[in-house]
C-alpha cells in the first residue's frame, strides 16, 4: 500500500478521524505516580496550502503520530530556531 493510499484511506473517515475520544483507557495506578502539568490547549483556526497539509499528513502518517502533534512540534522546532 502506498503513501497515496494510506492517506486516502486516513481521509475517508471525514472528520470522524481527525478526532479522538476524550475518555481516558484504564491504567494501572502506580504507588506513586509523578505529576506532570499538562499545558493547557487552545483551539486555532488557520489556512495552510493544500501541498503543505497534504505532506504534513503524509508525515504523520509515517510517524505515526497525530497531525496536531506535528504541527506543535514544528511550531517548537521554529520558536527555538528564532530565539522565542
Amino acid at each position: 500500500m502506498g503513501k497515496s493510499d494510506l492517506l486516502k484511506d486516513s481521509m475517508k473517515s471525514g472528520l470522524d478521524g481527525l478526532l479522538s475520544s476524550t475518555k481516558k483507557s484504564p491504567q494501572k495506578k502506580e504507588a506513586t505516580p509523578l505529576k506532570t502539568e499538562k499545558e493547557p490547549a487552545v483551539h486555532c483556526n488557520f489556512v495552510i496550502d493544500k501541498s503543505v497539509h497534504t505532506r504534513m499528513k503524509f508525515l504523520a502518517i509515517e510517524k505515526n503520530m497525530s497531525l496536531r502533534d506535528i504541527v506543535n512540534e514544528a511550531m517548537k522546532e521554529y520558536l527555538e530556531k528564532n530565539g522565542k
